[in-house]
């Protein structure tokens, strides 16, 4: 498995990623982290889906990003996954799904929720 890079505009880390991802690396959006892996975004509140990507993707060399959303929308989904995530995933997902979410990505795969 790769590496799990958990981006934030306040580097925060919360249970249900830890316990996903014992290992993880967390940081703040701002200051990208040059290791190598899949990255996670938590979408700062306020601000849309693409413009989450395309301010975080620049710096990340073509790795692939999973946004995580509080609120997440199927529009929001779909402007993430136009302006280049590989995911688009509930911010506050059970360790099981984060998981699950990260092998399918891991694997070439996109992933969306359930609509």
């Amino acid at each position: 498995m790769m590496a799990q890079i958990f981006l934030s505009i306040d580097a925060r880390t919360r249970a249900s990623w830890l316990e996903a991802f014992p290992g993880l690396i967390t940081g703040r959006m701002d200051r990208a982290t040059g290791d190598e892996g899949l990255v996670w975004v938590l979408q700062p509140q306020g601000q849309g889906a693409a413009d989450t990507v395309k301010r975080v993707g620049g710096s990340l060399a073509a790795r692939p990003l999973v946004l995580l959303a509080d609120e997440p929308t199927e529009d929001e989904a779909m402007a993430a996954l136009a302006a280049g995530a590989a995911g688009y995933c509930n911010g506050h997902a059970a360790p099981e799904v984060l998981r699950q979410v990260a092998m399918v990505i891991e694997n070439g795969g996109i992933w969306v929720g359930r609509k």
